[in-house]
């Protein structure tokens, strides 16, 4: 087995796949390219055997990368069920851009800050390690979990001069895509919104009754608010020079010209040709599982009948959260969006 002196910390494929925040401690893992390209995710899902992480203290990672040149890094936050990975394999071409969709270590910052831990000191060593090219003059695009909003100020702050978009979608887009969930998915609604809430703050403007969802679509619909305000937040922290909005629906709708952009905005260095023909050849598969066809006719057809199954559930809960939650947001939308983009809608 590899010991820490085996470590190349110049290397980006020793890769941070762990962090332990208590005891600041990172799981580095030597991982090969394809192991980026076939992970839906890199988190515990990572198609790598996360259990033989290398133990090293975060202050030693820490010294030992202080002279590593970083790459040229963008950032992709997002809110949850908005065509994120699709968006991260799109923009994912090497040797010109390695895209890290949801590394463990960003779920594991999120978390700290979620349950009271301090992560000062933590944060740049992550974002360093992250930002580390997987080939020469190569950019790094990093794509956290939709719950590391709560620390995206701070990992913004860690890179500076990195650009961020955020990508959502439209309150309608979004609770369809939960029904179309499994039960197991559904019932992590209300606690991923009591998330957002507590780090948003938004609960706070909220009436009492908004506390109390009557079902899970609401409570979706709460969640998706809260993530909303989130996104403002972090537009207000680092600035509207460096983070930009995005929607679904564009991204969807011409997913070529829209990851031209993007790309473009993020500095990722991708040829145009190259990048627009990746884009779609991307675009006809499931971004989560690369093998299975799909496409915006299927996704629209999906959508259409999770409509017609629960057109009334939908309508109850676009009531109540026009009456409870919705007047309560933030009337003015953060400035700005990408080229060819748009600011997410209500």
């Amino acid at each position: 087995m590899p010991t820490v002196s085996n470590i190349d910390f110049t290397d980006a494929r020793w890769f941070a796949a762990d962090l332990h925040v208590p005891d600041r401690r990172f799981g580095m893992l030597r991982i090969d390219d394809d192991v980026i390209d076939r992970s839906s995710f890199l988190d515990t899902r990572i198609e790598a055997p996360l259990g033989e992480a290398i133990q090293v203290a975060a202050a030693t990672a820490a010294t030992a990368i202080a002279g590593v040149p970083p790459a040229t890094i963008g950032w992709l936050f997002h809110t949850s069920f908005c065509a994120s990975t699709l968006l991260a394999r799109a923009l994912h071409l090497a040797p010109y851009s390695v895209a890290l969709k949801e590394p463990l270590v960003l779920r594991r910052l999120s978390d700290a800050r979620h349950a009271g831990h301090s992560i000062d000191g933590l944060v740049a060593p992550v974002v360093q390690l992250l930002a580390r090219p997987w080939h020469p003059g190569g950019t790094v695009l990093i794509k956290p979990t939709h719950v590391a909003l709560n620390v995206a100020a701070e990992l913004l702050a860690a890179a500076p001069g990195s650009r961020a978009i955020i990508l959502s979608s439209a309150l309608s887009d979004f609770l369809i895509s939960n029904l179309k969930k499994p039960p197991d998915s559904q019932a992590k609604i209300p606690v991923l919104a009591q998330r957002a809430l507590d780090a948003s703050g938004f609960g706070a403007r909220l009436p009492a009754v908004a506390a109390h969802p009557p079902d899970l679509v609401c409570a979706a619909g709460l969640q998706w608010a809260a993530q909303r305000e989130l996104a403002y937040q972090v537009v207000d922290a680092a600035g509207a020079d460096r983070v930009r909005l995005l929607d679904m629906q564009p991204l969807l709708g011409d997913l070529t010209g829209t990851v031209l952009a993007a790309a473009h905005w993020l500095e990722l260095g991708i040829p145009d040709p190259a990048l627009a023909g990746h884009a779609r050849d991307v675009g006809t598969r499931n971004a989560k599982a690369t093998a299975v066809e799909y496409g915006p006719e299927r996704r629209t057809q999906e959508a259409m009948v999770v409509f017609q199954q629960y057109r009334d559930v939908l309508i109850a809960a676009r009531s109540w959260l026009e009456t409870h939650v919705l007047p309560a947001m933030r009337a003015d939308e953060p400035p700005g969006s990408p080229p060819a983009t748009a600011t997410p809608r209500r």
